[in-house]
């Protein structure tokens, strides 16, 4: 079996694993469209079918390590390399939001640190449309507890910012200010902000006239559950 052909069977275990939507989200990471990805599934030899390339290797090798860390573009007298650490790095941002009175929206995504993540972690528990819309925030306050509670760390994906195909906790712009709140779409197609403290339960009916910004979903609170 050559090289080609273990990187195929490669990315054909990888597309099974994410799933719906696997060829698209590998689509996206190496720059190409869907038609392109299923071309590379294409067995040696099959009318259109498409070899994967040293360039392309590389960017699924940084992406999905587990499962392009052993490429067998190595010589077969050569000992496979160890398996690189297959962490991702995640950047913390300094903006925050709030689950009380709002907090206001810096001027910028300042960067204040990263996370490491594992890749495997992310695409078996996450599955993010792409890696690099992840982003980490800091919660403040009690509206949404005990769903995640003051000082947690939330996992955000910027690029997940529909709640009328997936409702849950978003971060919200409005009026200059940062929320953290629970997001649904009424029957009549009307936005529902909430918060999930029953103690301090608010809700929200949203129109037309408020200046809302969706700008990311929660995925994951730091205390392990998962959104």
């Amino acid at each position: 079996m050559d090289k080609y052909e273990q990187r195929r069977i490669a990315l054909q275990a990888l597309v099974d694993e994410l799933g719906r939507g696997g060829i698209a989200s590998i689509a996206q990471q190496i720059g190409k469209d869907a038609s392109y990805v299923s071309r590379m599934l294409y067995p040696a030899g099959k009318t259109g079918g498409k070899r994967i390339g040293e360039n392309t290797v590389e960017v699924l090798a940084r992406a999905y390590p587990t499962h392009f860390a052993h490429d067998t573009s190595n010589s077969a007298s050569e000992p496979a390399p160890e398996t690189p650490n297959d962490l991702i790095r995640i950047p913390l941002l300094a903006n925050c939001g709030s689950m009380g009175t709002g907090n206001e929206v810096l001027d910028a995504d300042y960067v204040v640190g990263d996370l490491a993540l594992s890749s495997h972690w992310i695409n078996q528990h996450i599955r993010p449309g792409n890696i690099r819309e992840l982003k980490f925030i800091h919660a403040h306050g009690e509206s949404m507890a005990p769903t995640f509670s003051d000082g947690d760390v939330l996992l955000v994906d910027v690029g997940s910012r529909d709640p009328s195909s997936i409702e849950g906790v978003y971060v919200l712009e409005v009026r200059g200010q940062l929320y953290i709140k629970r997001v649904r779409i009424r029957m009549d197609g009307a936005m529902e902000v909430s918060s999930d403290n029953v103690n301090i339960k608010t809700v929200d009916v949203l129109n037309g006239d408020h200046q809302l910004r969706i700008l990311g979903r929660v995925v994951w609170a730091w205390n392990g559950k998962k959104l």
